[in-house]
């Protein structure tokens, strides 16, 4: 497990962060360096407290308690299976990356069964990659470089309109790197709206919206909560990234 994991400088200005009390801000930030390359860590409450925070006082009550509240606020996916309880923060992928030679995959389960075999590379970067952040300017999502697009993380643009028959997102099964993407923008924006799946999120995948981008740009919709149409919203951003 990494010594040190990337905190982005977001975090200061998140409306779900902010929403915390202070112990459980602290809670949070403190749990990233403990979590294993997929964003996974033990959730039981005892595990908590002699390895993330073992000189507070905080008793196993309240540390409970900002876990749930963590939860409330979609920050992390806390979960029992089989008498054990276990944590895996839900944006991981979006502010971690990992070079593929140093990527362990988790010994931990996942929260997302049905599309596990698919997220454990979103978050592995390959040795000499330069990371998302260093692409892209949080001014102007234009300015980055399409033509140094890894072309595995394009989708054929023929293979999606935004037309024809519905595509199930519930049971959807991903095939790519590009697929997983798309369901997890449609699961964080539009979730009720089945609709969508094809008509906003495959179609941005046919237009050549790049996997890391449905990451980016549902992550900036969701710290939005003036929102009303995170559709119209990603649309929108869709149309401007991919305009020259």
């Amino acid at each position: 497990m990494a010594k040190a994991r990337m905190l982005h400088k977001k975090i200061s200005v998140s409306v779900q962060i902010n929403k915390l009390t202070l112990p459980a801000r602290l809670l949070f930030t403190w749990m990233i360096p403990h979590a294993d390359d997929e964003g996974k860590l033990k959730g039981d409450i005892e595990f908590i407290k002699a390895m993330v925070v073992p000189m507070t006082k905080w008793s196993f009550k309240k540390i409970k308690g900002y876990l749930m509240e963590m939860k409330d606020q979609e920050l992390i996916y806390y979960w029992q299976e089989n008498d054990e309880w276990f944590i895996e923060f839900t944006k991981w992928k979006e502010h971690q990356y990992i070079q593929k030679d140093r990527f362990k995959s988790s010994d931990l389960p996942s929260f997302h069964k049905e599309v596990d075999n698919k997220l454990d590379t979103d978050c592995i970067q390959a040795v000499s990659t330069p990371s998302p952040q260093s692409n892209i300017s949080e001014s102007n999502l234009n300015e980055v470089n399409k033509s140094e697009v890894n072309a595995s993380n394009v989708a054929d643009k023929s293979s999606y309109k935004g037309n024809g028959d519905m595509v199930n997102p519930r049971t959807f099964k991903p095939s790519s790197e590009g697929e997983v993407a798309a369901l997890e923008a449609w699961k964080r924006l539009e979730p009720t709206n089945p609709l969508a799946f094809k008509i906003t999120y495959l179609n941005a995948l046919g237009k050549g919206l790049p996997v890391n981008m449905f990451y980016q740009f549902s992550s900036e919709i969701r710290q939005d909560n003036t929102i009303r149409n995170p559709g119209a919203i990603f649309n929108r951003k869709v149309e401007t990234y991919l305009t020259p």
